[in-house]
């Protein structure tokens, strides 16, 4: 697929991001695999969909201020620890417009997000959230819980080859994206720069290595990457660089779940094993949380960070005083980035009728209201996965959508074929890696008996 052509406007950002993220996707052919993380484009300039979903702006403003409608109170439980407090901003917003439908913001749980989910949903599914999201194989626990949302404005908005990521068993879309995302090291381009490493010139794992030891010298550097411990963050997508460029991946990680194969006999994943073991010494060894790995970053204790565009918002919080960009990883000699589409939200089936058009409402206006999408991409900083919907801007957005433009990406291998539960495992694996337990060799050697037993 040519991406340039895709990018002849602004609006092509939010396109081409919508394109690429389901045909990163299609590693696994399972119904389930996708329901799992440039400049700015203002909807309803240059499409008839952008059009559509302005002219639905405003499900919520229409019935703003009606005293006879009976409130709804439905809540919402989500998984990215790094919006929460900003999505409480807008479900305060929202619930000030009289609606109808009041929202309640419960608290999150980072890695245990599944877990405390799945308990929600085993004491009691009526009670259980109204919305809420999940992402990759674990979404299949949840599969029987799912409303339908074809009659969402959103869902009209999603390409068809998007939607058919968030369709079930049954032919309905079960679920809304909240946005396409990239990651790779975060840089400090000044720190580099005053080091004199040329982040351009770090083509491979050896000229990688060298940089971190010249780094490792500059004053207040106590590492020159920094990790965060969350499931995530220290395992699964450090790990998607070494599945993502095996080109067989889907046959081969079915194999390693079947028995049949180690990870170590995956080339691409062995290479990720044996640059580990050269770059652990220049790392924080994964000890501190995502909020202190990015404040370690800004504060210069880290040359650069493992990272994704969510990240945005946090950098633009901590008001940092120098320049950064993303850095891909150069194993085995790759300059691609891995994108894809993050979590998605759900509607609660169990939930009174009532609630569900609730929640189907609350989510038309913060995907297609204009106040919804400033506040998506101006204050929570998602690059939708809709057509004609606003995108955010900021570096980290731009140099995404960049790679997106010039066809330069690695598929999300985590979303279509990783086993369910293998976060846990896989970050505790890594643990003992760091805490001098293993070396690579054991290290894949755990995980693939991890990966077998997940897989059972």
């Amino acid at each position: 697929m040519n991406y340039k052509k895709l990018f002849s406007s602004g609006l092509a950002l939010t396109t081409a991001l919508v394109m690429l993220a389901a045909c990163g996707s299609s590693g696994s052919s399972s119904t389930t695999a996708g329901s799992s993380g440039g400049g700015s484009t203002e909807a309803g300039s240059q499409s008839t969909a952008a059009a559509s979903a302005s002219e639905s702006t405003g499900t919520a403003a229409q019935t703003s201020g009606d005293s006879s409608q009976e409130t709804v109170s439905i809540t919402l439980m989500q998984s990215k620890t790094e919006i929460q407090e900003d999505l409480q901003t807008v479900v305060d917003a929202y619930n000030a417009l009289n609606t109808g439908v009041n929202v309640t913001l419960l608290g999150t749980s980072g890695d245990n997000f599944s877990t405390v989910l799945q308990s929600n949903f085993a004491a009691d599914p009526a009670s259980a959230p109204t919305i809420f999201t999940i992402s990759g194989p674990g979404a299949a626990k949840f599969n029987d819980y799912m409303a339908p949302l074809d009659d969402t404005q959103a869902s009209t908005l999603l390409a068809d080859n998007m939607k058919a990521l968030f369709t079930g068993a049954d032919g309905k879309v079960n679920g809304l994206p909240m946005g396409v995302e990239g990651y790779g090291f975060i840089y400090n381009v000044d720190m580099f720069e005053q080091a004199g490493v040329d982040a351009a010139s770090l083509t491979d794992i050896d000229k990688f290595v060298a940089a971190l030891d010249t780094l490792s010298k500059v004053d207040g550097v106590t590492a020159p990457i920094g990790f965060a411990k969350e499931n995530y963050f220290v395992f699964v997508h450090f790990f998607n660089w070494g599945t993502a460029l095996d080109e067989n991946y889907a046959a081969d990680l079915t194999e390693v779940a079947n028995g049949t194969k180690t990870l170590a006999d995956i080339p691409a994943v062995q290479a990720w094993a044996d640059a580990l073991d050269q770059i652990a010494p220049y790392t924080n060894k994964g000890q501190v949380s995502y909020d202190e790995q990015v404040a370690g970053f800004s504060a210069g204790q880290y040359a650069m960070i493992h990272q994704g565009v969510w990240a945005q918002q946090v950098l633009d919080d901590n008001e940092v005083d120098f320049d950064y960009d993303f850095l891909m990883y150069p194993l085995e000699g790759n300059s691609k980035m891995p994108v894809g589409a993050s979590t998605a939200y759900r509607v609660n089936n169990k939930a009174s009728e009532a609630q569900q058009a609730g929640a189907r409402q609350f989510l038309d206006w913060l995907i297609t209201s204009e106040d919804g999408q400033n506040y998506s991409a101006d204050l929570l900083n998602l690059i939708p996965p809709y057509e004609g919907i606003k995108a955010p801007t900021g570096k980290l957005t731009e140099t995404v959508a960049k790679y997106a433009a010039d066809g330069q990406t690695l598929d999300w291998t985590f979303n279509t074929d990783y086993p369910s539960g293998i976060d846990v495992d896989g970050a505790a694996a890594m643990q003992d890696y760091y805490n001098g337990k293993t070396d690579g060799a054991g290290l894949l050697q755990q995980l693939t008996e991890a990966w077998a037993r997940a897989s059972q």
